[in-house]
């Protein structure tokens, strides 16, 4: 425990600190005991007491725990003098003290800036505060409490409203005000202030907690049911008391029960002018305290009503047209009448569809679908689709469907239609025949019936067919009339003769046209035209003139060759009207022959080929001019083929090549070739053989020329290849094969067949010499593949001469900078021997050697050599010796390298040295005299 001790003056009030409060205690003035302060260790609280007092209360701590108290009995004792003296001073203030003033309870709502209690400090006469006091140790730890000077010694506890007083959550702060003054002493006073409860407001939870600031916003499908709970409000109390709810504005379609839930008392459009509300929710306490919260509820949209469809559809019949209009919600079917043959894509309606819910576009289609209409997926215009015809196998003439308009939940209006094609007069009326012929023989009597008509119409109901003459001499008082009750059914009005002048003026022919239509209004027309013929009775058939004709053609003839004509007669009237054709005998895939059909004239329409066919035997057939009963002629026609002389020889082979050496001798057959020859329009013996090209001297022939077809190519002269006479080693013989037939004397219009001849003739080895006398006879071939060129590649040879010089050019100059690299380097290690010697002042001396000229050179001893002459001896050793045959001289040789050089009188070492004796002043280093520098 340690304790600080101060005289106490009159009136002063010591306050205890405790944690569990304060408590004030009073001490008379004069009292005989100096009060003192003492802060307890173990209990952590400062203690007033007395020295007499603190005696005994350390006794008896002492006695309770003598092992708890040690650090405090050394804490205590160094003070227990200083209190001693401070009790010999009366009347004197030794301390530091707080003085708390108007500390009263503190209510919960207090406002910012509320004063809690008034704080006075007292100090010595010489004594000043360092600082304010400060709040320290307060718990809890954060409070809404600070202090503010009023005087000099005076401060006000107040409150700051951070944190929010508050009852419910801490009902008493414990604050500890800390002081210290300038003489080092310093007070500490915990004050509690107590929070006084009061009622508070309910407050709302949730989104409804953000008050008047917003609102909380709900969103509810517009097709809820009664009754159904769309919110539950949640409001506390601080006082944790019972609350009531209420809604307002009342009758907005909502409800609020005791707990908070909000359920709905109305059924609701998203449609109607109403689409969202606003509400206010008010929670009270048995106090009367409430808490008010804006809710504000949107109605969403959805997809709960069917579409409803308007359209107006055309009725449109015998091209008059008229509306109709219909309406989905009255489920009526509408039915259309269409005339047939409308153009496709007509418009036959147009709709248009509306969605309350507005929840997208909505689309038209047709169910089922038609494939004679169609409507615009976006637009609901209903077309023609594809062609409306009536008279179609198999068409409805009544057409069912549904237009439709669907949203995107497929929720559909529907207008059921109808609609019936009616038929028009839209197909002109057609007749079996167009052209109705009629021939009499000789006379045609009264009443014959020369045509009936026969046509009907394909509209649906059909049409009455109507029949007028328009044009020749058919009607009242003419030629020909219409039946009475038969319109279509023309017949003659008087007898018609072949001889009657009158019948002869118009050509013995009648010609009229009848008109044929169908319903007035439109009306469609088609014509008929009526021919009548007179014609004599055919009484005679077409004669020809030779029963058989006979012609020849040549075999190179070509298209368009006349090979002749051939004639009939008819005496019937008209005369000698007759056609000519070809029955028989043309037998070939592609027809040779072709008659003209009026003149009888036979023509070739492509060349014919003796080889393949000699003779052509013709059926020609003539026909008279009698349509009903025609009567013919035939006759046979021999055509005979010419054979000419138009193919060439047709050799095999016809490219042929061979190898032969150049030693093979006269007469011999190239490696057994011979020819193979034919020729189609030629006998086989009557074929020559000739070179045309190609033989250079003649080295080659056939054997034989002419008379056979199968001759053999032979070696007619040698080759001789060694003074450099031929140099040619390839032959490309070109053949030429002629059937001029000189063995029978034709010559006219020869034809030439070719054949070509590689020949290729390489050099035959040396034969060795015979070891035997025998000689054996016969011809030995050597086939031989020889890798060579032509003789016109003149740039090979070129080509490899020059690589040859330039890869010897190039070894050279890599061995001559070998060599002289080799040279240099030795030199200059001779040099710088001799350079570190010492030599004479003026000295000369000569390097060289016995067959060099003598060069002098002047050095220095104390200069670097400026000029260096080198001289290179070749000495060749030649270590043999021999006799020329030819010259009888002796000559040496070297026997390693083959050197060789005449062999001359040696020479005396006194010439050699003759030159030298002139110097005597020159000293050469010793190793100089046997020093040869090469250059």
């Amino acid at each position: 425990m340690s304790l600080l001790c101060q005289r106490v003056p009159e009136g002063i009030r010591v306050w205890e600190n405790s944690a569990s409060g304060s408590t004030n205690g009073h001490l008379s003035p004069g009292s005989s005991v100096s009060p003192c302060w003492a802060f307890d260790p173990l209990e952590q609280r400062i203690l007033p007491t007395t020295t007499e007092l603190l005696r005994s209360q350390w006794s008896r701590n002492w006695r309770e725990s003598i092992s708890a108290r040690q650090g405090a009995f050394k804490s205590i004792m160094p003070l227990i003098p200083l209190c001693l003296v401070l009790v010999a001073a009366p009347g004197v203030l030794a301390f530091l003290n707080f003085a708390i003033e108007n500390a009263n309870p503190v209510l919960e709502n207090a406002s910012e800036h509320t004063r809690v209690a008034v704080i006075r400090v007292s100090l010595s006469r010489h004594a000043s505060l360092v600082g304010d006091p400060v709040i320290l140790n307060a718990n809890p730890v954060v409070h809404p409490f600070a202090l503010s000077r009023g005087s000099t010694l005076l401060w006000d506890l107040f409150t700051t409203g951070v944190p929010k007083l508050d009852f419910e959550m801490v009902a008493l702060y414990s604050l500890l005000i800390y002081a210290r003054d300038n003489q080092g002493a310093t007070a500490s006073q915990t004050i509690s202030i107590q929070i006084a409860d009061v009622n508070e407001p309910p407050t709302f939870t949730g989104s409804l907690a953000q008050g008047d600031q917003a609102a909380a916003e709900i969103y509810v499908l517009e097709d809820t049911a009664l009754g159904a709970v769309i919110y539950r409000a949640a409001a506390k109390d601080p006082e944790d008391a019972a609350l009531e709810y209420f809604l307002s504005p009342e009758g907005s379609g909502f409800a609020i029960d005791s707990s908070g839930t909000i359920s709905t008392t109305a059924a609701f459009d998203f449609e109607s002018e109403t689409r969202s509300f606003s509400l206010v929710v008010k929670a009270v306490d048995p106090g009367g305290l409430f808490a008010t919260g804006n809710l504000k509820i949107f109605l969403i949209n959805i997809n709960n009503k069917d579409p409803t469809l308007t359209c107006s559809l055309f009725n449109i019949e015998n091209a008059v047209l008229s509306v109709a209009s219909v309406n989905s919600t009255l489920h009526n079917k509408v039915d259309l009448t269409l005339d047939e043959e409308i153009p496709v894509g007509k418009t036959i309606g147009t709709c248009q569809a509306n969605d309350e819910d507005c929840l997208g576009d909505l689309t038209f289609e047709l169910d089922p679908g038609n494939v004679y209409f169609a409507v615009d997926k976006e637009r609901g215009t209903v077309v023609t689709a594809t062609r409306l015809d009536a008279e179609r196998a198999g068409f409805a003439r009544a057409q069912s469907f549904s237009i439709k308009a669907c949203d995107r939940d497929q929720r559909c209006a529907a207008v059921p239609v109808t609609a019936y094609i009616h038929g028009l007069n839209d197909n002109s009326p057609f007749c079996d025949q167009y052209v109705i012929r009629y021939t009499g023989r000789e006379m045609i009597v009264e009443d014959t019936v020369v045509a009936k008509l026969s046509c009907r119409d394909l509209d649906d109901p059909p049409d009455t067919i109507h029949y007028v003459p328009s044009l020749g001499p058919v009607g009242s008082g003419q030629i020909f009339e219409q039946a009475p009750n038969a319109e279509n059914v023309i017949r003659v009005t008087k007898e018609l003769d072949y001889e009657d002048p009158e019948v002869v003026a118009v050509g013995h022919t009648y010609e009229m046209t009848i008109s044929v239509f169908d319903d007035l209004h439109p009306s469609h027309t088609v014509t008929v035209t009526v021919i009548v013929e007179l014609a004599p009775a055919n009484d005679f058939s077409p004669v020809f003139k030779a029963a058989h004709y006979s012609f020849s053609v040549p075999e190179t003839s070509g298209a368009f060759y006349k090979v002749g004509r051939v004639t009939a007669t008819d005496e019937d009237h008209p005369p000698n009207c007759l056609t000519y054709k070809i029955t028989n005998g043309d037998i070939e895939a592609v027809q040779k022959f072709w008659i003209h059909p009026h003149s009888g004239m036979i023509e070739l329409t492509t060349q014919p080929d003796y080889e393949s066919v000699k003779q052509y035997n013709l059926t020609v057939e003539a026909v008279d001019c009698d349509r009903v009963h025609p009567r013919t002629a035939v006759a046979t026609v021999t055509v005979d083929i010419e054979d000419e002389n138009d193919e060439a020889p047709v050799c095999v082979p016809s490219l042929f090549k061979g190898v032969i050496s150049n030693n093979v001798a006269a007469g011999t057959n190239v490696n057994g070739f011979k020819l193979s020859c034919h020729d189609r329009d030629s006998q086989d013996f009557e074929m020559r053989f000739e070179i045309a090209s190609g033989n250079e001297n003649h080295h080659f022939g056939f054997d034989p020329t002419q008379g056979s077809n199968t001759p053999k190519l032979i070696v007619k002269n040698p080759f001789n290849f060694e003074p450099g006479a031929e140099r040619l080693r390839q032959y490309h013989l070109v053949v030429h094969i002629v059937d001029d037939n000189l063995k029978h004397g034709r010559t006219t219009k020869p034809r030439t067949g070719t054949a070509a001849i590689d020949i290729y003739v390489i050099r035959a080895p040396t034969p060795s010499p015979p070891t035997s006398s025998e000689q054996r006879k016969g011809l030995t071939i050597v086939y031989t593949a020889v890798n060579t060129y032509r003789s016109g590649a003149w740039y090979i040879p070129f080509t490899f001469t020059l690589l040859a010089v330039f890869c010897v050019g190039l070894v050279s100059w890599l061995c001559f900078l070998l060599w002289r690299y080799g040279n240099i380097m030795e030199c200059c290690q001779v040099m710088a021997k001799s350079v570190s010697k010492p030599m004479p002042r003026e000295m000369k001396y000569i390097a060289g050697g016995r067959d060099q000229k003598e060069k002098a050179v002047t050095g220095s001893r104390s200069k670097k050599f400026e000029v260096l002459t080198e001289t290179i001896v070749y000495e060749t050793v030649f270590d043999g010796e021999a006799i020329d045959p030819v010259s009888g001289n002796v000559y040496e040789y070297n026997s390693r390298t083959g050197a060789r050089k005449w062999k001359k009188p040696p020479r005396p070492q006194e010439e050699a040295l003759a030159s030298t004796g002139s110097l005597p002043e020159v000293h050469p280093p010793k190793d100089w005299a046997s020093f040869k520098i090469p250059v």
